[in-house]
């Protein structure tokens, strides 16, 4: 048995059963062993597309998404992605090819060569580690299956010479031992959380991405508390829930009830400045702040707390709703709809409005919706909360362009009975818009729906707030529908809200994959626009 085997039967006992990637030449070693080691593998069209793929799949699926990458571009192309799992705490693993071991560093002009990709991998995530002897590979995959699976998640790499890969082994490599028990909850940090909540009269919970799959809401209920959610949060709470406020921290009602709550219970979120982002102003926290994060640099920064519990949401509130008195429920649910209803929508998402209630309103129950950086998007996230956090994908704590059709495409192999909507602009798109040929080899249901403004609006707008004149935001590809229609997919323009209900209704009961145009004005009004 060859290494590279070896790798695949080894990723196989830790349950791996799916791979992205795009097989090449210093992969072969890698691929040879897929099918009989029971692992499927689905083609992308460009790196940075498996890594986007990677990703989705371990936020649906719970577990670590992986991705098998050729030496130098390959690698060097999934940085994107790998940069995105980092910042929004996601457990993806790259297991890569790496130039030969006696040309490493050498500069001889092998095919791929990089001066040391193990270099480009860590300025991304801290997880990075070279494999140049068979032996090591099983303590070096379960230290990478630590570091994203145990403690605060997170992305891992591990890059494998050519010439180390296709050495022959004498046997199948064995599991090493799991990780032990989690570390217990500190009950010095436990008690005075206890104390500080117990007394609370207007307390708030502030969510974040850390928290999904903790009991928020029966913790909310206990303490009498509105719920903020983060992006990464959104639908921790359920929309109907009275003491849900939804993911409106950048809002004034929300700053006020934050601003103004005796205490502010923050769990598994960084405070990040995306969370607020546009609202001109930091969060304003007047009450005792009370942490709770797995990472203790999270935990301390930027707004440091009066109580900081390191632990594991999940076990953490789970003690907090075992120790934790009952409050009488008085002003939470009031506190929680002044804040849902304070919330000033810019006239830009007042005009979005219709277009998000006709999405809402057609979109059905379990559909996976993912989101990519574009003006519509940005409006539904505010204004529409998913039935549970799976639902959602919008990945703005990177804010990288391009990331939804990918996204979409392993959302839908990780979740293949869910409906898939995926929610780009006609700008964005463009940067992965080859991924679209891979959703329609899936042969299922998947609707895209372009949100044409005609350019880079987001972008555009924002050099009229600077007062700036617009340089290259202007950009098209004139006819995206056409462009579809070549890949493969079924292809609609819509130019209202009504047509636009219509076209995802048809585009959900398709067994194939539909693009959706929505024209948000005419070429007319356009044309008017640019020349202002």
């Amino acid at each position: 048995m060859r290494f590279g085997e070896g790798v695949v039967r080894l990723l196989a006992d830790y349950g791996v059963d799916t791979v992205f990637g795009i097989p090449g030449v210093h992969t072969i070693e890698l691929y040879r062993g897929l099918r009989a080691a029971g692992i499927a593998s689905h083609p992308a069209r460009h790196e940075q597309g498996a890594g986007f793929m990677a990703d989705a799949y371990a936020r649906q699926t719970g577990t670590p998404g992986v991705a098998l990458l050729v030496t130098g571009p390959g690698l060097l192309n999934a940085l994107t992605p790998l940069a995105q799992a980092w910042h929004d705490s996601i457990p993806v693993l790259y297991i890569a090819a790496d130039t030969a071991s006696s040309l490493l560093g050498r500069r001889r002009g092998p095919l791929h060569d990089v001066r040391d990709q193990v270099i480009a991998a860590s300025g991304v995530t801290e997880h990075v580690w070279r494999v140049t002897e068979p032996a090591e590979f099983p303590a070096v995959l379960a230290e990478a299956w630590r570091a994203m699976t145990v403690g605060r998640p997170g992305p891992a790499v591990i890059s494998i010479p050519i010439d180390v890969l296709s050495r022959e082994i004498p046997d199948r490599f064995e599991r090493t031992t799991d990780a032990g028990t989690p570390e217990p909850i500190d009950a010095t940090a436990l008690a005075a959380a206890v104390e500080v909540l117990a007394g609370a009269k207007t307390p708030v919970i502030i969510a974040g991405g850390g928290s999904r799959g903790s009991a928020i809401a029966e913790l909310a209920e206990l303490i009498d508390a509105p719920v903020v959610t983060t992006g990464n949060a959104s639908g921790i709470v359920p929309a109907t829930h009275p003491l849900a406020v939804g993911t409106l921290l950048p809002f004034d009602g929300t700053f006020a009830l934050v601003r103004d709550a005796d205490v502010v219970l923050a769990i598994g979120t960084e405070f990040s400045e995306t969370d607020v982002l546009y609202s001109g102003r930091p969060l304003e926290i007047g009450g005792t702040l009370v942490r709770i994060d797995i990472d203790p640099e999270a935990a301390a920064g930027p707004v440091a707390p009066a109580v900081a519990l390191r632990a594991d949401a999940r076990r953490a509130v789970d003690a907090l709703l075992s120790a934790l008195p009952r409050a009488e429920a008085t002003t939470g649910a009031a506190r929680a709809a002044r804040a849902r209803e304070d919330v000033g929508w810019t006239a830009q998402s007042e005009g979005h409005a219709p277009w998000v209630a006709a999405i809402e309103a057609s979109t059905p129950s379990g559909t996976v919706v993912v989101l990519d950086s574009t003006q519509l998007a940005y409006t539904l996230h505010q204004m529409v909360v998913p039935e549970e956090p799976t639902a959602r994908i919008a990945t703005y704590g990177l804010g990288t362009l391009g990331a939804a059709v990918p996204m979409a495409v392993g959302a839908a192999i990780a979740a293949p009975d869910r409906p898939v909507l995926a929610v780009a602009g006609d700008g964005g798109v463009l940067f992965s818009l080859p991924e679209l040929a891979t959703a329609v080899d899936l042969q299922r249901q998947f609707t895209l729906l372009i949100w044409d403004n005609r350019g880079y609006g987001e972008i555009r707008d924002s050099f009229d707030r600077a007062d700036a004149e617009r340089i290259d935001t202007e950009v098209t590809a004139h006819d995206h529908a056409a462009i579809a229609r070549g890949f493969g997919a079924h292809a609609v323009v819509v130019d209202s809200p009504d047509e636009l209900s219509a076209a995802l209704a048809t585009s959900f009961e398709s067994a194939g994959a539909t693009v959706i145009v929505a024209r948000e004005h005419s070429p007319a009004d356009l044309a008017t626009a640019r020349s202002l």
